[in-house]
């Protein structure tokens, strides 16, 4: 029996989260269980002054004492907190929003992205490419508006789904894609082999995969997967610097594109791809490409002030990420804003990125410091900054006109922001850019 199909206007549920899903989980339930007036649990970071139709709030401690049938979580709650794992034991069912939604038995064609980095970018590129076939598909999950927002049937729908929502997803959608594998979120998963293993969960619950075939991690570890599409092959959808070919067509010439980098051309060819897999004229799609504008906060080219280029990557959190970044900008002056929340995370590959670059590099707390000393070669200008603001004012100073200001930080930005985005924004207003100026 679903855990829908349990609740009665008198069970005990409880919402652990009020962020933008957890409101959004509230109202779902409103609508399908009339009467349900569901207790709040929370870490004591949720704006939960207003509470309607709430029983309250209960620090997280309640969750472990078994007092509740059935808990919702939010994705930023770890499976592998104490308090799931003994609720858990005490009989309580825990779950998530996405898998009350799949309960409602939706039609509509699901095809779900996932991935260490590129999964907000691909599946808003799907969307754009896709609405040029059919205008009304929908965008949900961590892009987009929340799942539990979205009516379950209607036309098809591309979903974003994160590591934390998988790890305990009960059900498959129609086709997924995985854009790549780096280490991450050890923090939440506990180790870098569990990150893996929840996130490769999705490839087991879907009946079909696109999957990267220039990534190491995923080919290792999906070698022999039978149904699956692999882009980045010689006969299927690739990318190259020249643009994302079909075979040795060329469909889509990098240098109309507005978004710029390499890793955003693997984007195009999984999201093409995609498409292609799902049935639709891809190549008709793919019309639409130059039309992208690309996300907030992921490689977003603010402009020009006082002659610099402005880029906001504060979505950066790896050193991969950050690599591909700062070869977007290859041959060009670059100085490159660097540091953030420790997670112990290997440098090597923002270190071959810089190699041979023009690049200057500020570091930003907390571990800023040690990522410059791990990737700048001899003669390499490195700078330390107390905070955001300083690291901007420094950047100015040493960027030569006509270079670019780069913010990737490879981490992330607890500690000293809510979230990326708020550090972005952060960069935005300090560069002279906010609200888009």
């Amino acid at each position: 029996m679903s855990v829908l199909a349990r609740l009665t206007a008198g069970s005990r549920v409880a919402l652990w989260g009020y962020g933008r899903e957890g409101r959004a989980t509230h109202g779902f339930l409103a609508t399908r269980v009339p009467g349900l007036t569901p207790t709040l649990v929370t870490d004591g970071d949720d704006e939960v002054a207003d509470l309607p139709q709430l029983r309250g709030a209960l620090g997280r401690e309640a969750i472990a004492e078994g007092v509740f049938e059935v808990v919702v979580k939010s994705p930023g709650v770890s499976l592998y907190r104490p308090e799931v794992m003994a609720a858990v034991g005490a009989g309580t069912i825990v779950t998530s929003s996405t898998n009350l939604w799949f309960e409602t038995g939706p039609s509509r064609f699901v095809l779900a992205v996932t991935g260490t980095k590129g999964k907000s970018t691909t599946a808003s590129l799907i969307a754009h490419l896709w609405r040029g076939v059919e205008p009304d598909v929908a965008l949900a999950g961590n892009v987009g508006v929340p799942l539990v927002g979205v009516e379950p049937d209607g036309a098809p729908m591309v979903l974003e789904l994160s590591s934390y929502q998988i790890a305990d997803l009960a059900y498959g959608p129609d086709l997924m894609v995985l854009t790549n594998l780096f280490p991450e979120h050890l923090d939440w998963h506990r180790s870098h082999e569990t990150y893996f293993a929840d996130k490769l969960r999705l490839v087991d619950l879907a009946p079909a995969a696109v999957l990267n075939a220039a990534d190491q991690r995923s080919c290792q570890r999906l070698e022999g997967y039978t149904n699956a599409t692999w882009y980045n092959t010689p006969a299927g959808w690739r990318a190259t610097d020249e643009g994302v070919y079909r075979a040795d067509e060329l469909v889509v010439e990098a240098a109309g594109l507005a978004v710029p980098g390499r890793h955003n051309l693997d984007n195009l060819a999984a999201a093409l791809a995609a498409l292609e897999t799902a049935g639709v004229d891809a190549r008709r799609a793919a019309s639409r490409a130059a039309s992208f504008e690309g996300l907030r906060h992921r490689l977003e080219v603010l402009g020009w002030r006082d002659g610099r280029l402005w880029v906001n990557d504060s979505i950066s959190t790896t050193p991969e990420s950050a690599a591909a970044a700062v070869r977007a900008f290859a041959g060009k002056p670059l100085t490159l804003l660097l540091g953030g929340q420790e997670r112990g995370q290997d440098p090597a590959p923002l270190a071959a990125a810089l190699e041979g670059a023009d690049v200057r590099i500020v570091t930003l707390p907390d571990n800023g410091a040690r990522l410059a000393e791990a990737v700048a070669r001899p003669g390499v200008v490195v700078h330390a900054a107390a905070d955001l603001r300083a690291a901007l004012a420094r950047a100015y100073l040493l960027t030569p006109e006509g270079g670019t200001v780069l913010l990737s930080p490879a981490a992330p930005s607890y500690g000293h922001f809510r979230d990326f985005e708020d550090r972005g924004d952060a960069f935005r207003a300090f560069a002279g850019f906010a609200d888009g100026a």
